[in-house]
């Protein structure tokens, strides 16, 4: 087996949140100098960088899992990952099939910009993605898992996640892996959900500046591909995610 630094929970210039630095190219090369070696980029509800970030990604020799945070009808965070970007492109098209047509005031939210290839900016999003979308929980899972994809929840510690929507998680959705924010401590959070220490925890940077960028986990696998990473996840044959003291 073997230690990959991976950071898999990250927002471009295409979220709102995110600040005008995080274009592709400056995003995989602050990864690069944080030697990271496998990176997902997850946009709100779109995956329009994705293709970018994944040229540039090959010049550095890094590796993608082509991504997306999704919102669902509950207002609920989910971390989605795809084999390749066709299967990711088919999910955009679901999500943005079912986003709300209300436009994004830029003032407000931020702006929400495409990149071209040269890393400038190329367009912008018209409507607003930093929104729930009209597909529950349970149908953005069963989705993701039709697309030969893997769902992870976000940030179980914060608002917009299951535990702030719901307060449980539905185990007929069978979650092995979740996710808690870098600078929460997982020992800390099974003291206040003591039942949550049957999963896997994952942590990532969530960065919306490129300062933020770091890896706080290791994929434990014998190779980088996605069927590996996908039983990282999963929790299988000796594959799984051990998170990075700091």
């Amino acid at each position: 087996m073997i230690k990959l630094k991976a950071d898999l929970h990250l927002h471009s210039v295409l979220s709102p949140c995110g600040d005008l630095l995080m274009t592709p190219a400056e995003i995989i090369k602050k990864a690069k100098k944080e030697k990271i070696d496998v990176l997902a980029l997850t946009d709100h509800n779109s995956a329009e960088n994705v293709e970018v970030l994944q040229y540039y990604a090959e010049q550095y020799n890094l590796k993608i899992i082509p991504a997306m945070e999704a919102e669902t009808k509950e207002e609920i965070h989910i971390l989605c990952y795809f084999p390749d970007m066709k299967s990711l492109l088919n999910w955009q098209e679901i999500i943005y099939n079912n986003l709300s047509d209300q436009e994004n005031d830029e003032d407000f939210f931020g702006a929400q910009i495409k990149c071209g290839y040269d890393d400038e900016y190329q367009s912008k999003i018209k409507y607003l993605l930093a929104a729930s979308v009209n597909l529950s929980l349970e149908k953005v899972v069963e989705k993701v898992k039709e697309l030969g994809g893997i769902a992870v929840p976000s940030h179980l510690d914060r608002k917009h996640s299951i535990i702030s929507q719901l307060g449980f998680i539905p185990p007929e959705l069978s979650f092995i892996t979740v996710e808690i924010s870098k600078n929460t401590e997982p020992k800390s959070f099974l003291r206040q959900f003591p039942n949550f220490n049957k999963f896997q925890f994952m942590q990532n940077s969530d960065s919306h500046y490129l300062k933020e960028i770091k890896a706080y986990q290791n994929l434990i696998v014998e190779k980088f591909s996605f069927s590996e990473f996908k039983k990282a996840v999963e929790k299988k044959d000796g594959r799984k995610i051990e998170l990075i003291k700091t």
